[in-house]
């Protein structure tokens, strides 16, 4: 059944080809970040093997992605001549409540999968906090970098793929394909560590159901803001809260409340390995519980 989750489109819009959404998504951030990335590395601005260390970290979080969401902007309103809530940012009353929602929600999921970890055994605290020492203007500036960063990922996945694959086909498949190209695209076969089938089966299951949580988030709010603050606050907090990697990037900065570190000899399937805790089966086990839990609400609508 075809289902607008936002909004309907308006008289005289245009429909983009089913099967180009998920290639013109590629494409996006694809010359998104060519456009921002050249000049920054000819310049000798970045070196691009330091990309992801801070402060350079910073650009790539909001300028690059931010280049992302404006070539999708442009698309979306001279192309299918649509607006930006028919992607899912809709200017409402309710929009502030939503976002503090969504952000309350993803540290305390996050924070529940490094509890999990850690009691299990996979994580020890490195040594005392000492709180004169930690990094508040990184902390905070990396707040604002991650919330740019998410919210351009939900606003194309969770917002303009969602949307547009659920007017053709109905909201399963928009689930459902969405989360497939995000997981396509944060899989990596290639790194550091021998590859494990156990951890690459544990990060695409991990990364399969982040994706359906937040999908479940965007229908039932209406809007992309809950998801992209939870999003951002998962992102931010392993990182900032308890120096562990986000999806494999580590950065060299005091945490804000605990600096902890993987016990040496423990299976990556608890610890997450060098990706971090998005690797471990405790977070897929926190977001299957999450996505159960936010099905539940939604279900009449998914049925329909």
């Amino acid at each position: 059944m075809r289902t607008s989750i936002f909004t309907d489109s308006p008289e005289g819009a245009r429909t983009t080809w089913v099967w180009a959404v998920p290639i013109l998504l590629v494409v996006f951030f694809f010359v998104g970040q060519i456009i921002a990335v050249v000049p920054a590395v000819e310049s000798g601005m970045i070196h691009e093997d330091e990309i992801e260390a801070y402060p350079n970290i910073l650009y790539m979080l909001t300028v690059i992605f931010g280049s992302v969401l404006l070539i999708l902007g442009l698309w979306v309103r001279f192309f299918e001549r649509k607006s930006l809530a028919s992607i899912g940012m809709v200017l409402e009353p309710k929009g502030k409540a939503k976002l503090g929602w969504g952000y309350g929600i993803g540290l305390v999921m996050a924070t529940s999968s490094v509890v999990g970890i850690w009691a299990l055994g996979g994580y020890k605290i490195e040594g005392p906090q000492d709180f004169t020492l930690v990094s508040y203007v990184p902390i905070f500036l990396l707040a604002l970098g991650f919330l740019v960063q998410s919210s351009v990922e939900e606003i194309m996945f969770r917002g303009w793929m969602l949307s547009r694959m659920s007017e053709r086909f109905g909201l399963w498949a928009g689930v459902l394909s969405n989360a497939t190209l995000f997981t396509l695209m944060h899989v990596e076969f290639s790194g550091e560590e021998a590859f494990s089938l156990i951890d690459f089966s544990i990060f695409t299951i991990m990364t399969m159901l982040f994706s359906i949580f937040l999908s479940f988030l965007a229908i039932r709010q209406k809007s992309v803001w809950g998801a992209c603050a939870w999003h951002a606050a998962w992102n931010w907090s392993f990182i900032t809260w308890f120096g562990l990697p986000t999806t494999g990037i580590a950065l060299d900065i005091t945490p804000l409340w605990v600096d902890l570190v993987m016990v040496e000899g423990q299976a990556n399937w608890l610890t997450g390995g060098a990706v971090g805790p998005e690797n471990s089966a405790i977070t897929t086990v926190v977001l299957l519980i999450g996505c159960v839990l936010l099905y539940r609400s939604v279900r009449k609508t998914m049925t329909a």
